[in-house]
């Protein structure tokens, strides 16, 4: 029987009220409204042992369960996704062998290319780690369990490597088809790893929560992203994929079966520590529950005792920005909206009121495969327009400018690209912006897996923030491309836009 957690717990009752009185108060409370039950901590600390210990408790008891058993194992990772058929007999889950067996809540994931699936991307994430560590706390025994975070990219090597209960070939959270560097109790390599700290850099200085170049779908791309291929050796490895049934990258790096690796858990808590130290930075922004509105996405998901829940988008909202945790290394998150007027410009615009204009200052057609270390300049007659511009507006020299990258790619690939700005006269440093990576790319534009990525493909788009300035001082530019990895898909540049808001 469905019932709804929020109308069943005084608790969670009490949260939503104040949450929801508090929507009229100040953007930003200075303390939280009510102290955090449980800590998250770094998975790498001695801290955290007895939450791993809980955790693998948990998933020994829900590996045994039936598919069909709402706590499961398979369950649980289904709500995340689940391919769209099965090929042969499912040895796994026999009840399900099309997305016509669905069972309640199963495939009801972000990563679908529509507005709203990055907008809610980040809060449907948190939901759903949420509700599963509260089943963990459950099965497990452990009355305070938190879920741990796999803090990569930390200049702290021991940080880089998975706890090795997750390399324990015979524990409840080891999984085969996983990259066997991570697996051999290995650390992240330097070079991703140096990667992924310059990204975490750039994501904290980001100015907006929605839009292209906004912080969640910014950080959705990387680390994101980026640890989703890695982590499911894309381009690197081949495995047995259990839940595919068939040869193929790993688990982590497929969104349908994404959710069946027990790391998906320490994965998304991590991404939701980014998420929580940004939002109280003096960068965060959060959207307001008008703008989720506007761009409605449904939340179901299973209790700690099995029943079902669906909650309305203000139960999300009072739940999400009121979590009952925290993170060992941060402070109470606050508590409140954030009002119409103190959002982005581009929120605004998603809001349904008028979106800023966009004035064009160049646009350059490129039609090439980008190789490593590729650099593309602008022809003369664009760099000049671009400089006169400038001079007829002086205001863009303080107002961002952005740049968009049009991509196509006919493979799904593991390879990501830092991009840069590159000035050829050496007179300044390369300018870091950010990278494409393409995790997901065939399920978010609905390719399916059965279909010819090669004869279909996909188009994408990426948007970084740029400052005004790189165009004040007339010095010629470059975008400059570094490939990371070696697998067998390639991106086609087909065209590069730089645009100022008006």
């Amino acid at each position: 029987m469905r019932t709804n957690l929020l109308k069943k717990g005084a608790g969670l009752l009490a949260i939503l009220l104040v949450a929801i009185a508090a929507f009229g108060q100040s953007p930003r409370l200075q303390t939280a409204t009510k102290s955090a039950l449980y800590v998250r901590k770094n998975a790498a600390s001695l801290e955290a042992k007895e939450d791993l210990e809980a955790m693998a408790r948990a998933f020994k008891i829900m590996r045994a369960m039936t598919c069909e058993d709402s706590r499961s194992w398979y369950y649980q990772g289904a709500i995340h996704n689940i391919p769209h058929e099965i090929i042969g007999a499912n040895k796994i889950c026999a009840m399900y062998e099309t997305d016509k067996e669905k069972l309640f809540a199963w495939g009801d994931c972000t990563h679908t290319k529509t507005e709203a699936s990055s907008l809610h991307f980040l809060l449907w994430h948190r939901m759903y780690t949420w509700h599963l560590e509260q089943i963990v706390r459950e099965l497990s025994g452990k009355a305070d369990f938190a879920m741990p975070y796999w803090n990569y990219g930390s200049e702290v090597l021991s940080d880089n490597q998975l706890p090795a209960i997750f390399t324990d070939t015979k524990g409840s959270l080891f999984a085969s088809a996983r990259y066997s560097l991570l697996n051999n109790g290995k650390p992240i390599d330097d070079t991703t790893r140096m990667d992924l700290k310059e990204e975490l850099d750039r994501l904290a200085i980001t100015h907006g929560f929605a839009g292209k170049e906004g912080f969640s779908q910014q950080l959705e791309a990387a680390p994101h992203g980026l640890m989703h291929d890695y982590i499911g050796a894309d381009g690197k490895e081949t495995f047995f994929n259990p839940i595919f049934q068939k040869e193929m990258s790993g688990l982590m790096a497929n969104v349908p079966s994404a959710g069946f690796d027990p790391v998906f858990w320490l994965h998304h808590s991590m991404v939701d520590r980014i998420w929580t130290q940004w939002d109280q930075s003096a960068y965060g922004e959060r959207p307001t529950l008008k703008h989720l509105k506007v761009q409605p996405w449904e939340y179901n998901f299973i209790q700690p005792n099995g029943n079902e829940v669906t909650y309305t988008l203000d139960e999300v909202y009072a739940i999400v920005f009121n979590p009952d945790y925290v993170y060992d290394d941060m402070q109470a998150p606050v508590l409140a909206a954030v009002p119409n007027d103190q959002m982005s410009d581009m929120s605004r615009g998603m809001l349904g009121q008028d979106p800023p204009k966009e004035r064009v200052i160049w646009k350059q057609q490129v039609d090439k495969v980008i190789t490593d270390q590729q650099v593309i300049g602008q022809p003369k007659a664009l760099l000049q327009q671009a400089r006169n511009f400038t001079k007829s507006e002086r205001s863009l020299e303080t107002k961002p400018l952005l740049l968009r990258l049009d991509v196509s790619v006919y493979k799904e690939i593991g390879d990501y690209y830092k991009v840069y700005i590159h000035y050829p006269s050496g007179k300044k440093a390369d300018q870091y912006i950010g990278m494409m990576t393409f995790f997901g790319v065939s399920h978010v534009h609905d390719l399916g897996e059965l279909h010819s990525f090669e004869e279909e493909g996909a188009d994408l788009s990426f948007t970084y923030r740029v400052p005004g300035s790189l165009l004040a001082d007339g010095e010629p530019f470059e975008v400059k491309f570094i490939k990371r990895g070696q697998g067998a898909g390639s991106v086609t540049l087909e065209s590069i836009t730089l645009s100022a808001q008006e």
